[in-house]
C-alpha cells in the first residue's frame, strides 16, 4: 500500500472518529449553572440551592402589592451573570414599566391580555421581601418552588457554584 494510500485511510479514520472523540458532554446530566437562595438579612447564611440545568433560565412571579394581579420576571444566567429577559404584567402599577425605553428594554407589546417588556438587562444579584400573601414563586424548568416555604422575609438569588458546600 502506498504512503498516500495509508494516509487517505488514516485521514478517514481520524475523521470519522472525530465525533466520538471530540463531543462535548452530554446535556442530558449537565445541571448547568446553579442558583443560591441566601438570608438577606442577617448572617447572610446559603437557604437553598437550585441547579438550572443546561437552558440556565429562571422565572420569579409574585402578586403585585398595588395591582393584586401576577407578575413574572424571566431571567438566565450567563457566564455567572443573571440577565432579566423580560417582564409579564397583566396591569401597571407602582414599579412595574410603564414605557417601552425602560432601562435594558429591548421591546414591548400586548399579548392575549398581558403586557410583554423584553429586555437584556443585567441585574445583579436580586434581593426579595418574601410574603406567603403575594405568593413569591421561583420556577426552575417544571419546579414551581413557593419562597415563602423557606421560613424566611427577605432572601438573595444569584448563581453560585455546585461545589461551594452549604
Amino acid at each position: 500500500m502506498s504512503r498516500r494510500r495509508k494516509l487517505r485511510g488514516l485521514g478517514a479514520a481520524v475523521l470519522a472518529a472525530a465525533p466520538f472523540v471530540f463531543q462535548a458532554p452530554a446535556q442530558a446530566g449537565d445541571a448547568g449553572p446553579w442558583i443560591c437562595l441566601t438570608q438577606t438579612r442577617g448572617t447572610g447564611a446559603e437557604v437553598a440551592r437550585y441547579p438550572l440545568g443546561p437552558a440556565a433560565e429562571f422565572r420569579l412571579s409574585f402578586i403585585h402589592s398595588v395591582s393584586r394581579t401576577p407578575v413574572t420576571d424571566h431571567y438566565r444566567v450567563e457566564a455567572g451573570r443573571i440577565i432579566q429577559t423580560s417582564e409579564v404584567f397583566e396591569a401597571h402599577g407602582a414599579g412595574l414599566p410603564s414605557i417601552a425605553d425602560d432601562v435594558g428594554a429591548t421591546g414591548w407589546r400586548h399579548e392575549d391580555g398581558k403586557f410583554i417588556l423584553d429586555l437584556d438587562r443585567e441585574t445583579g444579584p436580586i434581593p426579595m421581601r418574601i410574603q406567603a400573601q403575594f405568593k413569591n414563586t421561583l420556577h426552575i424548568a417544571d419546579r414551581d418552588l413557593p419562597l415563602a416555604d423557606l421560613g424566611q422575609a427577605a432572601l438573595t438569588l444569584a448563581p453560585c457554584d455546585e461545589e461551594t458546600h452549604q
